[in-house]
């Protein structure tokens, strides 16, 4: 009996060390890498007296966080565009954006007075061309609606169909169909994406009983709130948007400071760049026409093991907030803050980002009292981002709690079968 009881004893002993131990915020592993308060990493390596340094993506507690670029980080990606794209006059390419042009899937209305035979509905085919009855197929993809009943008008004369002074026709769009542009650079989510697509309550709701249709869809704002929006370390002021052999570059910075901005309608596979900056603008952190007008932040705040955030509120409502959210509002979010002072002040909170500049992952302790009284200061509260991650951690007592909780848990049982 006296050695079962000391076995339960040691087991005990070996249950609390390792409690205390993982009641606290993680820390950096202190073997031979040690990490300062810059957020550096000195290694030093074997059988070599000189150090390097590295990142390595942790920030203590009173350590400022200040997104940006190390010298040492070269910009492939500017380099590379620079060197393939030749950018054109803007004088005389600004007008054909101004313009919409056509894309495959477009539907428009074709009307030729005194031709009813030549008239009608029709959606420019996969090919780019379209087809109208008696008349061989015309190229409509890429060009504008004046341009479009020109050829119209000379395709007439050409099959002698018509005389030249006979003819009045006119083009209405119906709809402009959705179309699938790339957009890369500053963006949270670069790649394909398709723009101008109606829901269908949207499509339900447009009965038809109208002439004409906007493609208000096709903006260059819609192409960049379908990639993620921008990211804060965008350079706006140079955006450049590609078709075909063409580049021309747009200043977009109006949509932040109310400077006047260009309109311009895209086509299909039309790409647009956006550049880095070296440094991080808290200015572009915030709901506009180019940015997401919400971010979805992961919260967890367990005050004990669960198997969900119910017990602390945290839904998919307090997980939600307007881009521009700073990290104390999360953690408000998140109900980290507040309770009683005696067991719930000394609270921490973890932070794990991903650095836009770097495209590394950074971590960040605060202490929540003092998260609270530097909340003015972006280095010590930073923005959040989309993805964010911030996981809440107990003050000592409450850890001490839950394992005298624990404790209990184990030997009233143990007590009631008689072992102890």
């Amino acid at each position: 009996m006296k050695s079962t009881t000391a076995i339960l004893l040691t087991v005990l002993q070996l249950f609390i060390l390792l409690s205390l131990q993982a009641c606290i915020t993680p820390h950096l592993s202190r073997h031979n890498n040690v990490c300062k308060e810059d957020g550096t990493m000195l290694t030093t390596q074997q059988n070599n007296s000189k150090a390097t340094q590295k990142n390595c993506h942790f920030y203590g507690r009173n350590t400022p966080y200040d997104r940006k670029k190390q010298p040492n980080t070269q910009s492939y990606e500017l380099a590379q565009v620079s060197s393939t794209v030749q950018t054109s006059s803007h004088a005389t390419f600004i007008e054909s954006f101004d313009t919409p042009l056509l894309s495959i899937g477009d539907r428009i209305s074709i009307n030729v007075l005194n031709g009813d035979e030549f008239s009608g509905n029709v959606e420019i085919n996969a090919d780019g061309f379209i087809y109208l009855p008696y008349l061989p197929p015309l190229k409509a993809q890429g060009i504008s609606i004046a341009s479009l009943k020109a050829d119209i008008k000379q395709l007439l004369i050409d099959e002698q169909l018509m005389i030249n002074n006979a003819i009045r026709l006119s083009i209405v769009p119906l709809k402009w169909a959705p179309i699938q542009v790339s957009v890369s650079g500053a963006v949270f989510e670069p790649g394909l994406h398709k723009i101008n697509h109606k829901s269908d309550t949207e499509i339900t709701d447009d009965n038809g009983g109208h002439s004409g249709d906007q493609a208000a869809g096709r903006s260059v704002y819609m192409a960049l709130r379908a990639s993620g929006g921008i990211s804060p370390n965008a350079n706006i002021s140079k955006v450049t948007i590609t078709r075909g052999q063409r580049v021309i570059e747009i200043d977009l910075s109006g949509v932040i400071n109310g400077n006047p901005v260009p309109h311009l309608t895209l086509i299909a596979e039309d790409h647009i760049h956006v550049p880095h900056n070296t440094h991080f603008d808290d200015s572009l952190a915030r709901p506009s026409k180019i940015t997401v007008p919400g971010i979805r932040v992961i919260i967890s705040n367990l005050t004990q093991p669960a198997t969900s955030n119910s017990q602390s509120a945290v839904d998919t409502e307090a997980t939600r907030f307007p881009y521009g959210s700073r990290l104390l509002t999360g953690v408000i979010g998140g109900n980290c803050v507040g309770g009683a002072q005696s067991t719930s002040a000394g609270r921490h909170v973890l932070l794990i980002t991903k650095n836009p500049l770097t495209q590394e992952i950074d971590v960040i302790e605060r202490s929540i009292d003092n998260l609270i009284a530097q909340s003015w200061q972006p280095d010590m509260n930073p923005i959040l981002l989309p993805g964010n991650g911030i996981a809440c951690y107990d003050s000592g007592i409450t850890n001490l709690r839950e394992i005298a909780r624990t404790i209990r848990e184990i030997i009233v049982p143990v007590t009631l079968l008689g072992i102890l």
